[in-house]
């Protein structure tokens, strides 16, 4: 049986964020997160950002709290427009990524929060 490794890029990769603002009473649901992300790459990019494709696979509305799907030509950018945006409908906010990866399983498991119970 013969082994192939592929060290090739990855076709996606996979952000774990949450979206965070000033104020506490503000709700986001699914739709309205999507479009802040687009908010975001149109700001930094203009027309061309809004082209790339961004996938919500999966949205805690009580975290605000998502894991994103982009192809990995768009990457830097999904991640440097997130990073560099501050404001929606006049309201501060600022998206924090807390997790990247080029597998949608290493984000099952955070190491970082894991808890050791000794017995």
């Amino acid at each position: 049986m013969k082994r192939i490794v592929s060290k090739g890029p990855a076709d996606y990769f996979y952000l774990k964020v949450s979206l965070e603002f000033t104020e506490d009473d503000i709700e986001v649901d699914v739709l309205l997160f999507k479009a802040i992300i687009v908010k975001a790459l149109l700001t930094m990019y203009g027309e061309t950002g809004t082209a790339m494709t961004v996938d919500v696979l999966k949205y805690n509305e009580d975290r605000k709290e998502a894991i994103l799907r982009v192809h990995h030509s768009g990457f830097s950018k999904l991640w440097s427009a997130l990073t560099l945006f501050g404001y929606y409908s006049q309201k501060q906010c600022a998206f924090r990524v807390h997790q990247v990866s080029s597998c949608l399983m290493a984000l099952a498991f955070n190491s970082r929060q894991h808890m050791v119970h000794a017995n």
